[in-house]
């Protein structure tokens, strides 16, 4: 687990200045070790590239896990190749066998080396050869051409521009592109990627909050040659549907071989990341999700798990004691760890210094991944995955209850529905504006799956500014974005379209985004059994319907864990930590709330018209109930990044 960066096709001498800026601004990430290594292009017709690199150590701790690191030919007559990696390939060991016996053999355990020589074995089709999460930036030295690469799921971050002057910059962050200097990258912000966050709180596509900054797709390769001219981008791996698999799920004992399949792949998929030559721990929080992955992980593992759980001062949102007994029936060497509000209050200022692109959320992850490096482990396991794979989260009832009722209105007619929204409007409660936006918009379970969680919706983003080209008018979301998800889940029963839309929307542009950023803020490597590609591929072609509550919640992954899971964790009413963001909004953080609320020339630079934030804060001091703490939290936010990167108009 690292970062990584980069300049292709830039100037020797330009490069030779920016580089130590990138590495300086990926430190965070990598306080182990770091690297610069300038690669010559084997024509000699093109700059050298320049790979950057800061290393947090997580296996093979001696110097033969450095990077940039090269390839060792038998033949001293070949180029070597090098490369950058950000991540972890899990099945690393199991791969050195048949490297070996191809003439690769490993000089390390060092999971960076098995890339190389995968590579010189398989070439580009070695990924589909890893289990794992990672991006990286490998140099063919015999061919001239650079191999950009991003895990199937989308959990480790890989950003890339194209400088002024040509060639290309790449990095794990924004933030690392950014520090190349505005000679270099203009900090501009993107109109498209600005009404993504006000409507979902998040930045959503492939389009970065600055324009011209671009996140490699999840399960995408990328070519360019040596000068940094992009030579082609290929999807290798996407989510299998249920309609597109040949074998399907049928017979009187088709959940119980599935179940059976589910509960080996998932002990396969914690085995493999219980792997670390560092401190190890797992995030148990006393649901189903983390829960399970104590379970398998002490069933598993040949040595003791430590497990840590984070509480907070509000009895209403802590679930240390509920943790604690789970960990006690499993028998994991357990810490308990409580923050305070005013812990979380006086932080506040590092965690938006910490935001690599605005978000609302994310602020929990911060804070339980700081406790858990303090606690001394470099490695945690998350849980993170199982509402999306499982159907756990309330999408998954609300999305068919809202289609089922806009469906049923119909009878009253368009003039009947219009009367209703009306009076919703009216009504001075936010939910209440918000069904009447779902009486104004296409029953369809995209449109109703982003309304539900929208943060400023569609009238609302109107008052803020105009809507930009290239985002669709409805949702907000890039136009791609939109037509990407109903290609993916229109062949799909309700209950699989929502999967697809959780795991490839929310989980992938918010969730898995923030728990990279916020967690590699405090040096700490994340891992997420759930996402196991090939866990992921098995959960998405069964039937809709297994994945509903039986009772039970998250049914398939309860029978999957099996009977060592304790009843309590899916028996006990599910608590979920959120900050009082109304109470601070209107106390402690009230002066830095309105500080950014009246910053007109930032609202102007940012193609915002300036009176709007203002006219938002004022009815949310006045108690007006349509407008909620996170729409203000959206905009405080929004002008840290923007007053903190220097953002400037869009184009």
């Amino acid at each position: 687990m690292c970062g990584i960066a980069g300049l292709i096709g830039v100037s020797p001498e330009v490069a030779r200045e920016v580089a130590p800026r990138l590495l300086a601004a990926l430190r965070h990430r990598g306080p182990d070790d770091s690297g610069i290594q300038e690669v010559p292009d084997p024509e000699a017709k093109a700059p050298p590239a320049v790979l950057v690199h800061a290393r947090l150590s997580i296996l093979d701790l001696s110097p033969a896990g450095h990077q940039p690191m090269q390839d060792h030919p038998a033949d001293p007559s070949e180029k070597p190749n090098w490369i950058v990696f950000n991540g972890e390939i899990f099945n690393f060991a199991e791969l050195h066998p048949e490297l070996r016996e191809r003439g690769w053999p490993c000089r390390s355990r060092c999971d960076t080396e098995v890339i190389l020589n995968a590579y010189r074995v398989w070439g580009e089709s070695c990924v589909e050869q890893f289990r794992g999460m990672f991006a990286w930036c490998l140099m063919d030295s015999e061919q001239g051409i650079a191999w950009f690469c991003r895990d199937r799921l989308g959990i480790k971050p890989l950003y890339f521009c194209r400088p002024e002057g040509g060639g290309l910059i790449f990095a794990s962050e924004v933030r690392t592109i950014l520090a190349a200097g505005p000679a270099l990258v203009t900090p501009r912000v993107s109109r498209t990627a600005l009404e993504s966050f006000l409507a979902q709180g998040a930045v959503f596509g492939y389009q970065s909050i600055i324009d011209g900054i671009q996140l490699l797709e999840p399960g995408e390769s990328m070519f360019t040659d040596w000068s940094g001219n992009i030579i082609s981008r290929r999807k290798y791996w996407q989510i299998p549907s249920v309609a597109e698999d040949g074998n399907g799920w049928h017979g009187s004992h088709a959940r119980t071989k599935a179940v059976e399949e589910l509960a080996s792949t998932l002990r396969k998929a914690v085995d493999l990341r219980m792997i670390s030559d560092v401190p190890l721990g797992l995030f148990l929080s006393g649901g189903i999700d983390s829960g399970g992955l104590a379970a398998v992980a002490t069933e598993v593992a040949d040595h003791d798990v430590q497990t840590i759980s984070i509480g907070f001062d509000q009895p209403e949102f802590d679930e240390t004691d509920a943790a604690r007994a789970v960990a006690a029936q499993l028998g994991t060497k357990h810490r308990a760890i409580q923050l305070t509000g005013q812990d979380m209050l006086s932080q506040l200022p590092k965690v938006l210094a910490a935001i690599d692109q605005p978000t609302v959320d994310g602020f929990n992850t911060y804070f339980v991944s700081g406790a858990a490096r303090k606690a001394g482990l470099t490695v945690a396991l998350s849980g993170l995955g199982g509402d999306e794979l499982f159907g756990g989260y309330a999408s998954f009832t609300d999305v068919p209850r809202a289609l089922k009722w806009r469906n049923r209105l119909r009878w009253t007619g368009q003039g009947g529905i219009d009367l209703l929204a009306e009076l919703f409007r009216k009504s001075g409660r936010r939910s209440a504006v918000k069904a009447a936006e779902m009486l104004a918009r296409d029953p369809s379970v995209v449109q109703m799956y982003f309304l539900r969680r929208e943060l400023f919706l569609r009238p609302e983003r109107r008052e803020l500014h105009l809507l930009p080209e290239g985002s669709d008018p409805t949702s907000g979301m890039p136009t791609a974005t939109v037509a990407e998800l109903v290609k993916q889940t229109q062949s799909l029963d309700v209950a699989n379209q929502l999967s697809r839309l959780e795991s490839t929307a929310y989980m992938r542009h918010m969730l898995l985004r923030d728990a990279d950023v916020f967690s590699m803020i405090h040096g700490l490597e994340v891992r997420v059994p759930l996402l196991d590609h090939k866990l992921v591929e098995l959960t998405a072609t069964m039937p809709g319907e297994w994945k509903r509550s039986d009772p039970r919640p998250k049914p398939l992954l309860i029978d999957a864990v099996g009977p060592r899971l304790p009843s309590s964790v899916y028996t006990m009413p599910k608590k979920g930590f959120t900050f009082p963001w109304a109470a601070w909004l209107r106390g402690p953080l009230q002066q830095r709330a309105a500080v950014a609320m009246n910053h007109a020339s930032v609202w102007s630079e940012l193609g915002l018209h300036p009176s709007a934030p203002p006219r938002l804060w004022r009815r949310f001091l006045s108690g007006d109930r349509r407008v909620s703490a996170l729409q203000v939290l959206a905009m405080v936010v929004l002008e840290d990044f923007a007053t903190r990167h220097k953002l400037r108009s869009p184009r």
